[in-house]
């Protein structure tokens, strides 16, 4: 098999993927994702091993990136209106006596 050919941000976001993988992996630990999985323990470490590097890739070259299930994300378009819009109320602000609640 050749080397990925990733871009340089495919490239970081597999790194990154992976992280997350062998993080999450050894905070679990083996034995309780093999039984989720229906598998042997050695299963799990075998594809540890060989596969989650072309694992981590494979979801790279996709543009996909492997975040916990309670994060949330959110449109970079989105978040940059709800800052121009902060920012702007922010500009109308002369002193601290305006930020102060009844």
């Amino acid at each position: 098999m050749s080397a990925p050919k990733l871009s340089p941000d495919q490239a970081e976001r597999s790194r990154k993927n992976y992280s997350v993988l062998l993080q999450r992996l050894a905070s679990i630990g083996g034995g309780p994702v093999a039984r989720a999985m229906g598998c042997d323990e050695t299963t799990i470490s075998r594809l540890k091993s060989e596969k989650l590097l072309f694992f981590s890739d494979l979801m790279a070259a996709l543009d996909l990136k492997i975040v916990p299930t309670d994060a949330r994300c959110f449109r970079e378009r989105d978040i940059a209106a709800y800052l121009h819009m902060a920012k702007l109320h922010m500009e109308q602000i002369e002193g601290v006596h305006q930020l102060e609640w009844d």
